[in-house]
C-alpha cells in the first residue's frame, strides 16, 4: 500500500521527483560585453544579441566583476577615480558596493547611491578599498570585506583602505607605502603591518597597496592591464591624462 501511495504522489506532484543540484542563476545568465554603453547590466537568460547595442552576448561568469567599496567616510577622489578608470577601461562591470543602497554623501560634497548592497553584490574579481577614516570600526563592513578579499583575484587599497584589509585578517608583516597619518598611527590601527613614508604602491600577491589617490590610479591601471591587456590600460591612462610605461611591479 505504501508503494502504491508513493507512486500516486509522484504521478500527481511531479515536483516531488528527484532533481539535480540547484544552479547558480548567474551561471546561466548572459550579458553584453563591456562596451562603454549602459546596457551591460542587463542580463539575458540565453545567448543572442544585446538589445541595447547589438553586440553578441557573453556568459556573465566570463566578465570580471569590479566593486568599489563606498562608505560615508570614503575619500571622494580615490573612490571616484578608481570607479571612473575601471568603467572607462571596458575590462569588466565596474560598480559601487556598500552596506546600503541609500544615498551617501561623500566629503560633504557629492551624494551618490551605491549600486549594490552587500547582500546583493556579485562575487568580485577585483575589490577596491578607497582611502577614508574609520570604516574598519564597523563589524558589518569588516565581515563583508573579509569575504570579498578571500574570493577576489585582485584587491586595491588606497591609503587607509589597507587598514580594512589588515583588520579583516590579512597583510601580516607587509610593508605599505603611506602618508604621515598612517606612519604615525599605523601600529595602533593595524599592529601587524609596517606603514612606511614612501611614494607609490606595493604589489604583494593579490594586493595592490597604494599610498594615495595618484598611486591608486597607477595600481588600477596595472590591474586593468592584467584584466584586459596593455592596450586597454594605455588607452585608459591617456583618457585620464596619466602616464603609462607598462605594468609596474
Amino acid at each position: 500500500m505504501r508503494l502504491v501511495a508513493l507512486l500516486l504522489l509522484l504521478a500527481f506532484f511531479p515536483a516531488l521527483e528527484r532533481r539535480g543540484p540547484a544552479q547558480d542563476p548567474a551561471a546561466a545568465a548572459y550579458v553584453c560585453p563591456p562596451c562603454g554603453a549602459g546596457c551591460h547590466f542587463i542580463t539575458y537568460p540565453k545567448a543572442g544579441k544585446c538589445g541595447g547595442c547589438g553586440m553578441e552576448l557573453v556568459p556573465l561568469a566570463s566578465v570580471p566583476q569590479i566593486g568599489v567599496l563606498l562608505d560615508q567616510r570614503s575619500s571622494l577622489p580615490s573612490s571616484m577615480m578608481a570607479l571612473s578608470l575601471f568603467a572607462a577601461s571596458n575590462t569588466g562591470r565596474a560598480f559601487s558596493v556598500s552596506d546600503t543602497t541609500e544615498p551617501l554623501r561623500l566629503s560633504d560634497t557629492l551624494e551618490v547611491r551605491p549600486q549594490f548592497a552587500f547582500a546583493e553584490a556579485p562575487q568580485l574579481d577585483v575589490l577596491v578599498l578607497p582611502d577614508g577614516f574609520g570604516a574598519w570600526e564597523d563589524p558589518l563592513v569588516l565581515e563583508w570585506v573579509k569575504g570579498a578579499v578571500e574570493k577576489a583575484r585582485s584587491v586595491i587599497a588606497v591609503g587607509a583602505g589597507s587598514v580594512l584589509i589588515a583588520r579583516a585578517g590579512y597583510l601580516e608583516g607587509e610593508h605599505v607605502p603611506s602618508r604621515r597619518f598612517l606612519v604615525e598611527r599605523g601600529k595602533e590601527l593595524a599592529p601587524g603591518v609596517v606603514f612606511e613614508d614612501k611614494p607609490g604602491f606595493a604589489h604583494a600577491g593579490k594586493f595592490w597597496l597604494a599610498r594615495d589617490t595618484g598611486a591608486g590610479t597607477a595600481a588600477a591601471l596595472s590591474v586593468i592591464a592584467e584584466l584586459g591587456g596593455e592596450d586597454k590600460a594605455k588607452r585608459a591612462a591617456e583618457e585620464f591624462g596619466q602616464p603609462w610605461q607598462g605594468t609596474a611591479k
